[in-house]
């Protein structure tokens, strides 16, 4: 759609017609750019890896702009034009309400964002605003305010049952939601092999259990947490796949107090694989995170826990591998035991904040034995300190490269890892991998490791 007035455009085309087309080498911030042959002019913004572009509407808003020259339009092909993403927020210098406008012709009409819940509810993005003057704010007519409105929810059948029994997915139900909204406290939701594109809530006291260890994936598609817990007293996930990019694998968070243990899971491919907070405790036990990070690369992590403290929880994570995320273990004014756990490789490669194996600050307390803690960005961070037990050794991996965790056995490189966990023998092997029973660090170790076979 063409956008200038018609005495700028002919101007504007006679201008470009003189100069000849300005071709792009590169583009940057700030960058003034329109397709080859065409006449709308856009003003770029690049920030975390994200490019967008904004219409500048006519030729009477570009002149109110003193550092925007006609001549210092780029020329770029069509499909480079299209690599950018329109972006029609905006916000005035020295004004904190965000607009997001709606063209017509060469005039505009503006509507405020009215809070920043509805922000978040519509789903927009905060480096996607560009900052204006107060003329061009004042330009567009004013429309009504935005606001987002849940849908209304469809009211769920009545459960008449009141004895617990396990529910079949997809025999059953055909999504785990629909399970869940059909359960009672104390049910279980025994999921067959598969690919679940959910974005599932929990507020129950039930038992989510996969069939087989790596064949069940919950895929939050990066539209919300894949998994995200809000009440039930006592939540147990099981040999379960769970990621959702740039956003939280599996979230806990309640009002009421919420036990939530997660076991021979794997948490991959999100902002974060497990965050807790408030009223939420956690046990942690035989799982596998890795490669949770934002897309932008600068934050993220295997495990987050904050603001527990105030609860007086003590959360527990207890032979794991947590390798190649942005952090490892990271919490704050929280309480949490961190034991036989191999803790390594997570390390980013942009932002300010030093990537670490384990962190804590702020109240509460670290905990940490018997833990392999190596090669992060640094190994121990804020007031986490090793503890008994700990080593600082590579971990040998069998196939790291290819996600396979197992720890190398044999004559010769071998894992020191193998046998190096609490020697209490609350904590031996289930399933031995090596010729001892003691605890083996990492995921496939300790009494936990025989739930990786169902």
């Amino acid at each position: 759609m063409k956008r200038f007035y018609l005495i700028g455009l002919i101007s504007l085309i006679g201008f470009i017609g003189l100069i000849g087309p300005i071709h792009a080498a590169t583009i940057i911030d700030g960058d003034l750019i329109r397709a080859q042959g065409g006449v709308d002019v856009y003003i770029v913004k690049i920030i975390s890896g994200k490019q967008f572009k904004r219409l500048i509407l006519n030729p009477e808003i570009f002149n109110q702009y003193g550092h925007l020259k006609w001549e210092n339009i780029k020329e770029v092909t069509q499909s480079e034009l299209d690599q950018y993403t329109v972006s029609d927020l905006v916000r005035a210098v020295s004004d904190d309400k965000v607009y997001k406008l709606y063209p017509n012709g060469d005039t505009g009409e503006k509507k405020w964002i009215k809070t920043f819940d509805d922000f978040i509810g519509l789903a927009y993005d905060w480096d996607s605003i560009y900052e204006i003057n107060s003329f061009e704010r004042d330009f567009y007519s004013s429309g009504e305010d935005l606001v987002f409105s849940t849908p209304p929810a469809s009211p769920a059948p009545p459960i008449s049952r009141t004895i617990p029994t396990t529910i079949n997915i997809p025999a059953d139900y055909s999504t785990i939601q629909a399970a869940i909204s059909a359960s009672i406290d104390g049910d279980t939701i025994a999921v067959k092999a598969g690919i679940y594109n959910e974005n599932i809530v929990i507020n129950k006291s039930i038992k989510l259990i996969g069939e087989f260890p790596l064949s069940i994936i919950i895929d939050g598609q990066g539209n919300g947490n894949a998994i995200t817990i809000s009440g039930g007293s006592d939540v147990w996930i099981q040999r379960i796949v769970v990621k959702s990019k740039d956003k939280y694998g599996i979230y806990c968070s309640s009002e009421s107090a919420v036990k939530m243990t997660l076991k021979n899971s794997t948490l991959k491919d999100s902002e974060r694989g497990l965050v807790a907070e408030n009223n939420c405790q956690i046990s942690a036990l035989n799982n596998i995170f890795y490669n949770n990070r934002n897309s932008a690369n600068i934050d993220g992590g295997g495990i987050l826990i904050k603001n527990t403290e105030t609860y007086g929880l003590i959360s527990e994570i207890i032979n794991n591998t947590i390798n190649d995320n942005y952090h490892g273990i990271w919490s704050e004014n929280a309480s949490v035991k961190t034991m036989n756990n191999i803790v390594t490789s997570n390390i980013g490669t942009k932002g300010t904040i030093t990537n670490t194996g384990i962190y804590h600050s702020g109240s509460g307390s670290s905990d940490n034995t018997y833990n392999d803690v190596y090669g992060n960005g640094q190994e121990y961070g804020g007031d986490a300190r090793a503890g008994a037990g700990s080593l600082v050794v590579y971990p040998r991996f069998l196939w790291p490269y290819s996600r396979d965790y197992t720890l190398k056995t044999g004559s010769t490189e071998y894992s020191l890892c193998l046998d190096a966990g609490n020697p209490d023998y609350l904590y031996n092997d289930a399933t031995r991998t090596s010729n001892m029973e003691r605890n083996d660090m990492g995921a496939f170790g300790g009494p936990g490791n025989i739930g990786w076979t169902p």
